[in-house]
């Protein structure tokens, strides 16, 4: 009999530390004070109230007695500024003060009284007029003192929090099931055994809440006013982040595109625009009055860009200065023979004083022909209009014969070489588009192909089609080709998509007021600004199209 009530009364006790921890815990939480300091590390969100229609979107935000109230465009999530707001709770109304930048502000003292209050929001604008209706919940003080932990996260965002309800009943029903089947190990004398499973009942009885706490959201421990990543992965960002942000969206819908090819390429010169300037001989630069033009500058066909002087050798030299001085003997001889001839006119044939004043002349001629080669100079101008793009050119320099002095340019007139090595993709180009380096969209209209392999690659012709476009020539750049193909998927701008971690394509969703979702999506370039998504995203979803990058990078 001793040794039976021995066994009971450790049964007892076992069943006591088993419960007790949990027991504790909840007699603890139930009286503790209302209104007490939440737990160090722990956040909390004020209670909001959300409502939408398809032209807006409504989000309230309750401190004290204050409801702070912001209006954006339901498709672009762009504030609504300017509007006429007021709020009615059955027989009570009142009208909310404008803030600026889409937020509006109501003092409402019934705010202060816990319970469930039924509204109705009333937006005016000059453009559009709307009725809002929305539930709000203002917690009670008890209420209040266990919302501090990762509950209110779950609720605020509609996620299940039944577990964390029945956490401390989960805890205590263990530990008694573990702690009896220890007991009849013990009294069949299988000590070892029965003393692990004590062991056991009391880690689940008393570290079970501690195990439920792990499990909370990553973001029950974050500030609530600022951008934080959930644990499921979406993202949470409070109104007046999303302002400074400027976070904008779009309504997704599928529509068909032309199939687009990309490809390298490189601007180049319109060759009926374009013209090089070079040394028809060998000799010494000089420039021309206005100076030697520089890189860049504006000139027009036809004018002066320089002087050639040619170098001559000594003995060259000396030949040609014998057969000046052999001219200018002639020339005396010749002109004295027609100055004789012309005084004996009528007296001697005139085809004879004709000849003689033909041969004067030549021999003029002969004489400054070769007096040019010794003391002349050759002009250099420019073969087109347009802008100087290089100018390789020095007073006194002296150059050889084919030497590239000048290239001129016509920046207005310019052509795209891209590669293609997907010859059978590059069927059936009807246009094209690039991107320029300040982020201008440039189009490129089809010209042709070149009919010949360049080092594997199929090259393809485009012209500028606008004029000032930026573009120098030389510059690489990706060039988007159209064909006529087409393609179905959901158009997005180009700044839509981001990249994951693992390098997979994505675009973030707006779920709700203060919620984006990542959506993993397979994606191809429209233009230099557009893509179409062709797999993963749905239609009728609010796509984030500007400052999507700055969402992947919240942690």
């Amino acid at each position: 009999m001793t040794f039976d009530r021995l066994r009971l009364t450790a049964l007892a006790l076992l069943v006591l530390l088993v419960s007790a921890p949990p027991l504790l815990r909840a007699h603890t939480e139930a009286a503790a004070p209302a209104g007490a300091a939440a737990p160090a590390g722990a956040a909390a969100l004020e209670p909001r109230v959300e409502s939408a229609s398809s032209d807006i979107e409504l989000l309230g935000i309750i401190q004290g007695t204050r409801l702070t109230v912001y209006l954006d465009r339901f498709a672009t999530n762009e504030p609504i500024d300017g509007a006429t707001l007021s709020i009615e709770r059955g027989a009570d109304s009142a009208k909310a003060q404008a803030l600026g930048d889409g937020t509006y502000r109501f003092e409402l003292p019934w705010l202060a009284s816990p319970g469930e209050y039924a509204l109705l929001f009333t937006v005016i604008t000059p453009d559009l007029s709307d009725l809002l209706a929305a539930t709000l919940m203002i917690p009670g003080s008890d209420e209040a003192v266990h919302s501090h932990g990762p509950g209110v996260w779950a609720r605020t965002l509609g996620l299940s929090t039944d577990l964390f309800g029945r956490t401390g009943t989960i805890g205590v029903l263990s530990g008694l099931a573990l702690a009896l089947f220890a007991f009849v190990l013990w009294r069949r004398r299988r000590l070892q055994a029965g003393a692990l499973l004590l062991m056991i009942a009391l880690g689940v009885g008393m570290d079970h809440p501690a195990l439920a706490h792990e499990a909370a959201p990553a973001a029950a421990g974050a500030n609530p006013r600022q951008p934080s990543r959930l644990a499921d992965g979406s993202v949470f960002i409070p109104m007046p982040a999303q302002r400074a942000l400027g976070l904008r969206t779009l309504i997704s819908e599928s529509t068909s595109v032309p199939m687009t090819l990309e490809m390298p390429g490189t601007v180049v010169a319109d060759p009926a625009a374009s013209g090089q300037v070079q040394a028809p001989i060998a000799g010494r630069l000089e420039p021309p009055p206005g100076g030697l033009p520089h890189a860049g500058q504006r000139v027009a066909r036809g004018a002066l860009l320089a002087w050639i002087v040619p170098t001559v050798g000594v003995i060259e030299r000396a030949t040609q200065q014998a057969q000046l001085a052999d001219l200018d003997a002639q020339l005396e001889v010749a002109r004295a023979r027609s100055a004789r001839y012309d005084q004996l006119v009528g007296s001697i044939p005139q085809r004879d004083i004709d000849a003689a004043r033909t041969d004067a002349l030549a021999l003029v001629q002969r004489r400054t022909a070769v007096a040019g080669g010794l003391a002349g100079r050759v002009a250099l101008t420019a073969p087109v209009s347009g802008v100087i793009g290089t100018a390789s050119a020095a007073a006194g320099q002296v150059v050889d014969a084919r030497d590239l002095l000048f290239r001129v340019i016509d920046p207005s007139r310019l052509m795209v070489e891209a590669l293609a090595y997907d010859r059978a993709g590059a069927t059936g180009i009807t246009g094209g588009s690039t991107l320029a380096s300040d982020g201008r969209t440039v189009a490129l209209a089809w010209v042709g192909s070149a009919g010949q392999l360049r080092e594997q690659a199929l090259p393809l012709l485009f012209r500028v089609s606008s004029a000032d476009t930026g573009l120098v020539v030389g510059e690489r750049l990706q060039v988007i080709a159209t064909t006529r193909r087409t393609i179905t998927g959901i158009v997005l701008p180009a700044t839509s998509l981001t990249r994951a971690a693992n390098g997979e394509s994505v675009v973030w969703t707006q779920v709700s007021a203060e919620r984006f979702e990542p959506v993993r999506v397979t994606a191809k370039l429209v233009d230099a600004r557009r893509i179409v998504v062709t797999a993963g995203l749905a239609p009728a979803q609010r796509v984030v199209t500007e400052a999507a990058s700055l969402l992947a990078q919240i942690r």
